[in-house]
């Protein structure tokens, strides 16, 4: 992996309520020079979305409490179509089709293979 051309200017928000994904992510994007933000519900990262600064990519788990990750995805690309939101889920062979038809970028399976997830991350921030 290679670290972002400014990892200053480069924000990854991750969305999921699970501590354990949370940490795992947080340490790797961070190690890969991402600046991360942690959100536990789609609630709370859609109102950190409506404020400035908005992050360059959103990873998003869908089975969160509240707002379900589909309706936060369809939320998040009303307030900033352009934004890239990756979906990390358990089911995303069986949900890809419908992520991808509400606007996500990817949907990248939640199995521990992290890599995928890091490359699609860098494929959606230019210049990573």
């Amino acid at each position: 992996m290679t670290p972002p051309a400014d990892p200053a200017a480069r924000t990854v928000a991750v969305v999921d309520d699970d501590s354990t994904c949370t940490v795992v992510l947080d340490r790797i994007l961070s190690r890969a020079g991402y600046r991360v933000a942690v959100f536990t519900s789609g609630e709370d990262v859609l109102a950190a979305v409506a404020s400035e600064p908005v992050p360059d990519v959103v990873c998003l788990d869908l089975s969160l409490p509240g707002i379900d990750g589909m309706e936060t995805l369809r939320r998040l690309k009303a307030l900033v179509p352009s934004l890239p939101v990756i979906v990390f889920t358990a089911s995303a062979d069986e949900l890809a089709s419908d992520v991808l038809a509400a606007g996500g970028f990817a949907c990248v399976a939640k199995t521990g293979a992290w890599t995928d997830l890091m490359a699609a991350v860098e494929r959606a921030i230019p210049g990573s």
